[in-house]
C-alpha cells in the first residue's frame, strides 16, 4: 500500500539525476561557448588559435581525474570510454593541434593547455585516448611528459613518423595512396626532414623515442585490427609492441584479427573504461 503524500510517478525520471549540474561550481572554466554534448555540458573555448573543449561531468570526483582525447575527438565517442568516465566524475578535454602533427610546435601549444589545466587543479596524470593519428600524437606527448600520463588506451594507432611514406602501389589501395603521399609530404615539413629516412630516424619518432614511456612504466592498452589496411599494425603497433616490452614497458595488446581500420572503440567500451579506472592513479 502506498503511503499517502509521495510521487511515486517521480520515480520514472530516475537516473537522471546525473545531468543536473551546478551553476556554482569552483572550477573556472575558460570563457567561450557552452553546448551540450551527448548529455554533459562542453566548454568551447581557443587556445592560440587552437580550438579546443573541456566537457564538465556534473559531479567531479574528488582530485579532478580527466581523459585527454588527443585527436579525432568527436569520431566514435560512443564507442570510446569518455562517456563512462564522465559518469564517474571524469572531465574530458580536446585541443587541435592536427596541422603540427605534433612536432614541437605542437608539444608546445599541448604543454600551455597541460598548464592550463593545472591551473584549474586538475589532476596531475591524464588518460589518454589515442586513436589512428592520435596514437603518434598521445605517444610524442607521453615520452616529453611521461608525469602527466596516468594510462594509455590505443586504437589501429599510428606509431610511427612514416607511416604514410612507407606506402606504395604494392602495399595500399589506389583509393587512399594519393592521400597518403600527401600526408607523407606534410610529415616531411613538419620534421623538418627531406625523405623518409629523415622520418626514420628522427629522435622523435615515437619509434625511436619510447623510452620514457617504458621507464615510467606507463600502462597502455592497444587494440590492435588485423586487416588495417589505412595504419598497418606490421610497421607500427606490432614494432611498438617489441621494443616497449623488451625495455620494460606495461603494453597490452588485443588482438582483433577481423578488424579494419574503422570503427575505433567497442559496441560496449566498459572494458575499455575500467582499464583506466584501475590503472590511474589514486585520487
Amino acid at each position: 500500500m502506498a503511503e499517502k503524500g509521495l510521487d511515486y510517478a517521480a520515480l520514472t525520471n530516475a537516473g537522471k539525476e546525473r545531468y543536473a549540474f551546478s551553476n556554482s561550481s569552483s572550477i573556472r572554466y575558460p570563457e567561450g561557448e557552452i553546448v551540450e554534448w551527448y548529455g554533459y555540458r562542453r566548454h568551447n573555448f581557443e587556445l592560440d588559435g587552437h580550438k579546443g573543449f573541456i566537457v564538465e561531468p556534473p559531479h567531479p570526483a574528488t582530485g579532478l581525474p580527466w581523459s585527454w582525447c588527443i585527436q579525432w575527438a568527436e569520431a566514435f565517442v560512443s564507442r570510446t570510454p569518455a562517456l563512462k568516465l564522465l559518469e564517474r566524475g571524469f572531465h574530458h578535454v580536446f585541443l587541435d593541434v592536427f596541422s603540427t602533427y605534433m612536432n614541437e610546435s605542437g608539444i608546445r601549444t599541448l604543454e600551455k593547455f597541460y598548464g592550463m589545466l593545472q591551473g584549474m587543479h586538475f589532476h596531475k596524470k591524464c588518460a589518454l585516448f589515442g586513436m589512428s593519428y592520435g596514437g603518434l600524437f598521445s605517444l610524442r606527448w607521453a615520452a616529453e611528459h611521461p608525469e602527466t600520463v596516468g594510462a594509455i588506451w590505443l586504437d589501429a594507432p599510428v606509431c610511427s613518423l612514416t607511416f604514410a611514406a612507407e606506402r606504395n602501389e604494392s602495399n595500399t589501395s589506389p583509393v587512399i595512396l594519393e592521400h597518403l603521399h600527401a600526408e607523407a609530404e606534410k610529415h616531411y615539413k613538419a620534421y623538418g626532414v627531406a625523405d623518409i629516412e629523415g622520418l626514420r630516424n628522427h629522435p622523435l619518432n615515437p619509434l625511436n623515442n619510447y623510452l620514457p614511456i617504458a621507464k615510467a612504466k606507463i600502462p597502455i592498452l592497444a587494440i590492435r585490427s588485423g586487416q588495417d589496411q589505412t595504419v598497418l599494425p606490421g610497421s607500427n603497433i606490432d614494432l611498438l609492441e617489441k621494443r616497449l616490452l623488451d625495455a620494460g614497458g606495461d603494453i597490452q595488446v588485443v588482438r582483433r584479427d577481423y578488424y579494419g581500420h574503422h570503427p575505433h572503440g567497442m559496441d560496449d567500451p566498459t572494458p575499455l573504461a575500467d582499464f583506466i579506472l584501475s590503472h590511474y592513479p589514486e585520487i
